[in-house]
C-alpha cells in the first residue's frame, strides 16, 4: 500500500437524475464535502474548481449551480462574490430569512433547518406528555416544545 490518498475521482458518485456528482467522503455541518490534500483542509467543491477548472481568484467564493452542497460536479459551479452568494441564496429561497427588506419570512417546513412538519407541530400541541418526552420523541429541545405549546413559535398554524 502506497499511502497515497486515492483519486479525487474515487470520492464521489454520480446521481444520473439531477447530474451531481455527490461526494461519499465526510461532509461538514452544513452538508458541504470536506477533504484533505498533502495536509490542507478544503472543501471538495473548490477542489473539484481547481482539478477541472483552474485557481480560483482571491476573494471568489465557489457557487452551486444545483444548489446541493454534497455537489461536486464542475459543471454545477461557478465563480462569484460573497455578494454573489447572498443575493443567490436570496433569489432561491435558501436563507434563513429574518424578515427585513425584501427578505421572505421563512417558517414552518419551509424553514432550512426545520425538524418538524406542520402535523407535527399540531401533535405537539395537543400531546399531554412532559416536554422533556416530547422533546426526545420528536428530535428537537424542551425548549422548542414548550414555545410550540405556547404558540411563540409556529403561529401560522391554527
Amino acid at each position: 500500500m502506497s499511502g497515497k490518498p486515492p483519486p479525487f475521482e474515487d470520492k464521489y458518485i454520480p446521481e444520473p437524475m439531477s447530474g451531481c456528482w455527490l461526494w461519499l467522503g465526510s461532509c461538514d455541518d452544513k452538508g458541504y464535502g470536506k477533504g484533505f490534500s498533502c495536509q490542507r483542509r478544503y472543501k471538495a467543491h473548490r477542489h473539484s474548481w481547481t482539478l477541472y477548472r483552474g485557481e480560483i481568484p482571491l476573494g471568489l467564493c465557489v457557487l452551486h449551480k444545483c444548489d446541493t452542497p454534497a455537489c461536486v460536479n464542475p459543471d454545477h459551479l461557478f465563480l462569484g462574490t460573497r455578494t454573489d452568494n447572498s443575493v443567490d441564496k436570496v433569489r432561491k429561497a435558501r436563507h434563513r430569512g429574518w424578515g427585513r427588506g425584501n427578505q421572505p419570512i421563512l417558517n414552518g417546513t419551509k424553514h432550512p433547518l426545520a425538524k418538524l412538519t406542520d402535523a407535527d407541530v399540531l401533535w405537539i400541541r395537543i400531546d399531554d406528555r412532559k416536554p422533556s418526552i416530547i422533546a426526545q420523541n420528536y428530535g428537537v429541545s424542551r425548549q422548542i416544545v414548550w414555545k410550540i405549546k405556547t404558540r411563540q413559535v409556529w403561529t401560522h398554524l391554527p
